[in-house]
């Protein structure tokens, strides 16, 4: 029963109003005779529809209207105006009123004509709000998945661009979203030219010259090659598949490309070509499809079939719960992995998908996403939480038939378009080849490191004679005097423990620098500054980095901060620290100054620096 609120200030026409428009026993009618009135009934209440008239004192119906799409938005809202009103209407509607009727004639037929719009109004925001919920987790479900992916519309224009692709580029979705003149490979690239996903719409064979090699599979292109541009000019080796976009009646409506970084793959396949003459796999095969999203019921079911055509492409089996635990989706690489076909799991609850994963029913990483557990998280040797989502990895033995796998999980939240949780998403990765490369490998090292201690054993035995030594330290001594650039080496307590004359030369009236701290001497605080690159040095044992800006005299200029690792061979830990400062906006990097200013030159440099 849809609940209606009456506004007119004439309490014999509210009182026949109610009465014809309760008399299906389809509505539930409240009335109000002021625009006051009413506005006090709509903030205890909650109505499906307003209907009101334009004159009344106080506050007219277009008043009234302007308020209701200020402070409730969408409601739907109807103008009830007497005849000879034709201006009121044509501004009503310019300013969102859902519909007009004009007052007057018999009352049965005025008022079955009312009730007629007041149902198709309340219709037709359930179904925009139906579409808008459709619309968000599809956009969820996208930035859900690990890949970098975008879409474009058949005049090339960008109509999808998840996290992943984000990441990748540095190029938000507002920034692109829309636009078109090959704007995607001028991002990924560094060029406007057609890229693999072009090919899938147009012949353009001069960019296919491009690729080394092309596998053509039913409807999609898949590649690989090396991208430079990526990732701030660092580069990476990507997987590519494209394919076509179809919209419910199987037409072509544009194309998707996903872009997988396989860097990693690739250094870990000519790792094992080195040492055991193997070749890794070929990836799995991608499909996803993406259409335009418009407001109307066919638009809904297409988002429906889209959604389930682009987890059954997903390389990963994955599925996803509702809040209450019932399963909604669950692709085909689910069904190879467990042997459970999804007609026969969707709709069932009751934690029916850890069946075939554990052999029993009980909470599973994707319910700690609805509901923390810790007893849950223990099933796992250890869960990492990532930007909202769960990562684990375990071995379960019910998959394959009971043969059992290696698995990569990660399960993540899905939200309805008011941004509240409405259920998670779970996906899982076979990583039983990796990890058996993996030990591989790690035995190789094994017994590379033996061989190695036997060399180290060896290398002890011998010996520098005293004057070899002394002429080693001058010399090394003369190249660490000679360095233009700052030069520091700290202990692990961040005490200053040897400088060069490049420091010696700036910091004349704090010397001797020997035995200090550097946040001391440098930027004259008494605790650690923010982000110190050298602690995560310390940490971490890798090399840090931060750009800062100084200020002196001569005005502001930009200096680069660089940490290494002091290590220990004999000791086998770091013991230190070397920071290393260099000037790269003035025509004498060597100078340096003790302005205490470390404000980044972007906000990246905030990640890893201290200075």
């Amino acid at each position: 029963m849809l609940s209606i609120l009456y506004v007119d200030d004439e309490p014999g026409l509210l009182d026949i109003g109610k009465i014809f428009l309760e008399r299906s026993g389809e509505l539930s009618v409240d009335t109000a005779i002021s625009a006051k009135d009413a506005i006090t009934k709509i903030n205890m209440s909650e109505y499906d529809c307003i209907v009101s008239d334009y004159q009344m004192p106080g506050m007219d119906g277009l008043s009234f209207l302007k308020y209701i799409r200020d402070t409730w938005g969408p409601l739907p809202f109807i103008l009830f105006t007497g005849k000879g009103r034709e201006e009121v209407v044509i501004e009503a509607l310019n300013n969102g009123a859902d519909f007009y009727l004009q007052k007057g004639g018999e009352p049965k037929s005025q008022f079955a004509e009312l009730k007629h719009k007041i149902i198709l109004a309340a219709e037709r925001r359930k179904v925009n709000e139906r579409l808008k919920n459709s619309e968000r987790r599809l956009t969820d479900i996208i930035n859900f998945l690990p890949d970098a992916i975008f879409a474009i519309d058949l005049q090339g224009k960008v109509i999808a661009w998840n996290r992943s692709i984000e990441e990748m580029t540095g190029i938000s979705q507002e920034q692109i979203l829309g636009k078109g003149d090959y704007i995607y490979s001028y991002y990924v690239f560094g060029e406007r030219k057609p890229l693999l996903i072009d090919l899938i719409l147009n012949d353009h064979p001069d960019s296919e010259k491009e690729y080394q090699s092309i596998t053509r599979k039913e409807d999609k292109l898949i590649t690989e090659r090396f991208i430079q541009s990526l990732y701030g000019g660092k580069g990476a080796f990507l997987w590519l598949i494209a394919s076509p976009l179809y919209d419910s009646d199987g037409n072509v409506i544009g194309a998707i490309e996903s872009l997988r970084d396989i860097t990693d793959r690739k250094i870990a396949e000519e790792e094992l070509k080195a040492a055991f003459e193997q070749l890794a796999a070929a990836e799995e095969e991608l499909r996803q499809q993406l259409e335009d999203l418009a407001g109307s019921e066919q638009k809904i079911r297409d988002n429906e079939r889209r959604l389930s055509e682009i987890i059954n492409f997903l390389p990963d089996a994955t599925f996803a719960i509702d809040q209450k635990g019932v399963v909604i989706a669950w692709n085909n690489a689910m069904e190879e992995m467990t042997g459970v076909h999804k007609t026969d799991i969707i709709g069932t609850g009751n934690y029916s998908y850890s069946l075939p994963m554990w052999g029993e029913r009980r909470p599973i990483l994707i319910d700690t996403v609805l509901k923390e557990d810790e007893e849950i998280e223990r099933i796992y040797p250890s869960v990492v939480r990532k930007n909202g989502k769960l990562i684990a990895e375990v071995f379960a033995p019910g998959f394959y038939g009971g043969k059992g796998a290696y698995v990569w999980f990660t399960a993540s939240p899905l939200f309805d378009t008011n941004g509240r949780l409405a259920g998670a998403i779970e996906s899982i990765r076979d990583i039983s080849e990796q990890r058996k490369a993996h030990d591989e490998l790690r035995a190789a090292y094994q017994e590379l490191t033996a061989t190695e201690e036997e060399l180290r054993h060896q290398y002890r035995d011998l010996s520098w004679s005293e004057e070899r030594i002394k002429e080693d330290e001058r010399f090394i001594r003369n190249v660490f005097s000679s360095i233009m650039d700052g030069i520091i080496i700290m202990d692990k307590d961040l005490t200053i423990i040897e400088v060069n004359d490049a420091l010696k030369s700036d910091y004349q009236d704090k010397w001797p620098l020997i035995g200090k701290k550097c946040y001391k001497v440098f930027h004259q605080k008494n605790t650690v500054c923010d982000h110190c690159p050298a602690i995560k040095t310390l940490k971490t044992g890798f090399p840090g980095q931060k750009t800062i800006l100084r200020k002196d005299e001569a005005g502001t200029r930009s200096l680069e901060v660089f940490t290494y690792p002091l290590y220990d061979p004999q000791a086998g830990k770091i013991t230190g620290v070397i920071e290393y400062i260099r000037g790269i906006s003035d025509k004498t990097p060597h100078k340096l100054t003790n302005d205490t200013s470390d404000s980044p030159v972007k906000p990246d440099d905030l990640s890893n620096s201290h200075t």
